[in-house]
């Protein structure tokens, strides 16, 4: 008989009571994203410098992947007002990786 792991979901759609609120949002012409949070009562911010060829969305992504890197040890909630981002961030841990036409798209997600 072989064991099957029940992997516990990293994602969920209702807030961390005890999470970090970590706002994210993006400009293309700008080419800026950033994450903005308050910790210990003091707002901190990160902005992140585009890259060529990236797109809103790239951008928006770009954001979310900082705040999830830089707080792997701490429970956070993202808020975003991308609607790409809200849709894809919950199937990123059971997606199957393929080529991409945009090679951006591809790097954030690995």
């Amino acid at each position: 008989k072989k064991n099957c792991w029940i992997e516990k979901p990293k994602v969920q759609q209702t807030p961390l009571g005890d999470g970090l609120v970590v706002y994210t949002d993006a400009g293309k012409r700008q080419r800026q994203a950033g994450c903005v949070w308050n910790h210990n009562g003091q707002w901190q911010k990160k902005l992140i410098q585009g890259q060529a060829g990236d797109t809103l969305q790239t951008l928006e992504l770009t954001a979310v992947v900082w705040a999830l890197i830089n707080s792997l040890d701490t429970p956070i909630n993202i808020i975003t007002d991308s609607l790409y981002v809200a849709g894809i961030v919950p199937r990123i841990q059971d997606a199957l990786l393929r080529d991409t036409a945009n090679p951006r798209l591809g790097q954030l997600f690995l």
